[in-house]
Parts: C-alpha cells; sequence; structure tokens
C-alpha cells in the first residue's frame, strides 16, 4: 500500500517551504500539540478532504492511516520532509497518523 493519498491529504501544502508566504503563515504551527493539530486539520485538511476525496480514497485513507499508526507500514522522516512542507515534521509520525485518523474519521465514534 502506498502512502500516496497520506500525502494528496496535504497536497496544498506539498513545496509550501519554497513559498515564503506560506512558511510565515505556517512558521509556529506545532504539529505535536493536540489541540494546533486539531486545529489545522479542521481548518486546512478537512474542507479538502471532503472536496476531493471519492469514497473508496476515504476508506482507502482510513486503512492507510490505521496502518502507519500501527507500523505495519512506516512513515519515515525524509519521505515527509522530503514534501518540502511549511512546517515542521512532527517528533512522532504514528502518533500524528493517529490524531488524523481520529479528526477525520470521529464521526464513526459510536457507530
Amino acid at each position: 500500500m502506498s502512502t500516496d493519498l497520506f500525502f494528496y491529504l496535504f497536497n496544498n501544502f506539498i513545496g509550501g517551504a519554497d513559498d515564503e508566504e506560506m512558511s510565515m503563515n505556517y512558521l509556529n504551527l506545532d504539529l505535536n500539540n493536540n489541540n494546533s493539530l486539531r486545529k489545522f486539520l479542521q481548518d486546512e485538511i478537512i474542507p479538502f478532504y471532503e472536496a476531493n476525496f471519492s469514497l473508496t480514497q476515504k476508506e482507502d485513507l482510513e486503512t492507510l492511516l490505521e496502518k502507519l499508526e500501527s507500523g505495519e507500514i512506516e512513515l519515515g522522516v525524509n519521505e515527509f520532509e522530503n514534501q518540502l512542507f511549511p512546517f515542521e515534521t512532527p517528533n512522532n509520525l504514528h502518533d500524528f497518523c493517529k490524531s488524523i485518523k481520529n479528526v477525520l474519521f470521529e464521526h464513526k465514534i459510536g457507530d
């Protein structure tokens, strides 16, 4: 299983490190802080996700995030940093994937 869907989720930010304005906008974004991460996901990622992911892609992304969280599929720091995001790489990519999964699919709690 490829990590392409994971990076597609952040499509609007790939290469953003080369954009001075974008880099300044996300200079203080702390993806290690749950409140900061949740706000970023809700404000920036979920609208893109809802508009651009098909039902099949959403299901595949949920499976991918579970595998990334568990370590079944490894997401390396270099792979993350090679995307040139305008924000710092999270300290723990497994926890980062878990947080993303929880926010994107929290509507499933209690189903």
